[in-house]
């Protein structure tokens, strides 16, 4: 669902669930001349905890090691940011989807 969500606001996917050795990252898309890394989290209400709460330093380390990963060995001259998309389930659907959720060092 965040990907068909991603597509429709003009984001291009290139990789799903890329897996390296240092982890995973769920999406890796190219938005307004930009490669963005997105990390994918849901919810089943809006009632519930927030996702992003549970994104810890740890996690966040890991796509960035995942990212320099896919990174090495590939000549990119775009910038590069790192996306979250939080998915509300239900009926309808919600979105949120929030562009430079973190900076890689």
């Amino acid at each position: 669902m965040a990907e068909q969500r991603l597509v429709e606001l003009g984001y291009k996917i290139i990789t799903r669930n890329y897996f390296c050795r240092y982890g995973e990252i769920d999406l890796i898309t190219v938005e307004s001349g930009e490669l963005v890394f997105v990390e994918v989290r849901s919810r089943h209400s809006s009632e519930a905890l927030n996702p992003l709460f549970t994104l810890d330093q740890r996690k966040i380390k890991r796509i960035i090691k995942s990212a320099k990963f896919y990174l090495s060995g590939k000549r990119i001259d775009s910038p590069i940011r790192f996306d979250i998309v939080i998915v509300t389930l239900g009926a309808a659907p919600d979105y949120e989807i929030i562009q430079n959720a973190f900076d890689a060092p």
